[in-house]
């Protein structure tokens, strides 16, 4: 299945090889992973623009979601990522009403990003607009199914998880919930809850910044 990972990182050069940095002790195919979750992941995915879509107005999305019933915009069957809109000639249909629903401020024409087709500009060479944001602008609402909040190794040399939460945990039967409501924000707040225990001069290190980035993650496990 696939699920929504927001990854809470130091300001890098390099998002993609420190997130892989991150993410490396946790992969399935790893044999010395002590905790894996993951087989296969990629910077926006499934959740690709989840960052701007999460702060719109419930009652205008279903008012949307509506109009593409009246509408009887169909879908393809099969699903890898988001949901791919079939037959593409409706596609300027759902992207006209997106765009009717949710204009933007200066006027310009966007694909609808909740389908596959959007994901060109979202998750491909111009996802840092979208899938990545300072951590004090991490909107209100944003929720994803884990959060991991990383900083410097011990010898600074590099980046690695110091803090992770999920909203619940596979004990080998079944999954049980942690209590955790899946709202990122509310993930920091119990992180600094754990780090009054640090010592001062690593919590310092290791402790979100408002510059700090927060990438938006779709994992596969």
């Amino acid at each position: 299945m696939h699920y929504h990972l927001e990854v809470i990182m130091p300001r890098t050069k390099n998002i993609e090889q420190s997130l892989e940095q991150i993410m490396l002790p946790f992969c399935e195919h790893d044999e010395d992973a002590r905790h894996p979750f993951w087989d296969w992941y990629v910077i926006g995915g499934r959740w690709a623009g989840e960052k701007e879509t999460c702060g719109y107005a419930e009652e205008r999305m279903q008012a949307f979601i509506k109009a593409l019933n009246d509408a009887k915009v169909t879908v393809s069957s099969v699903q890898m990522g988001k949901q791919e809109i079939k037959p593409e000639s409706q596609i300027p249909l759902v992207d006209a009403l997106w765009n009717q629903y949710f204009p933007t401020e200066n006027g310009e024409q966007t694909p609808c990003p909740l389908f596959r087709h959007s994901n060109e500009e979202l998750s491909g060479g111009n996802w840092m607009s979208c899938d990545v944001c300072l951590v004090e602008e991490i909107p209100e609402k944003l929720s994803s199914a884990r959060v991991i909040i990383a900083g410097p190794t011990h010898d600074e040399k590099g980046l690695e998880a110091h803090y992770m939460i999920s909203d619940s945990i596979w004990n080998g039967v079944i999954h049980i919930k942690t209590g955790w409501n899946g709202n990122v924000n509310e993930a920091l707040s119990w992180c600094a809850e754990e780090y009054k225990y640090y010592k001062d001069e690593w919590r310092e290190k290791v402790t979100p910044k408002p510059d700090w980035l927060c990438v938006t993650v779709d994992y596969h496990s």
